[in-house]
């Protein structure tokens, strides 16, 4: 699914997937931004910290369902979630922006 993905991407996945906090921090630039659930997380610590504190409070899988670029420096990824989080499983859609080879911004709907 992710053949055509920025290398990032896939680091991203992985970092997240092996709760690597530090390594999922060092996929962003230093001011990137991640938009997920009504929030903004802005820079490296605070985007760390939010994927911390998520997976400390929930439990989950993702497996990518579907990926593909989106205009010159984005890349859409569609990634179904299961876990122990209220409704217990969701479709969502990742929207990255990448600049300089990491991850600028990060939308998650």
């Amino acid at each position: 699914m992710l053949e055509k993905a920025p290398e990032v991407i896939g680091r991203f996945i992985d970092a997240a997937a092996e709760q690597d906090f530090d390594a999922l921090g060092q996929c962003f630039t230093e001011d990137a931004t991640v938009e997920d659930e009504e929030r903004t997380q802005r820079g490296r610590t605070e985007i760390s910290a939010w994927q911390r504190k998520t997976r400390t409070q929930y439990n989950y899988t993702v497996t990518v369902t579907s990926g593909q670029p989106d205009g010159e420096n984005a890349y859409r990824m569609g990634a179904h979630l299961r876990g122990n989080f209220p409704g217990g499983e969701a479709d969502v859609e990742y929207r990255f922006v990448i600049r300089y080879g990491l991850i600028s911004s990060l939308r998650i709907s």
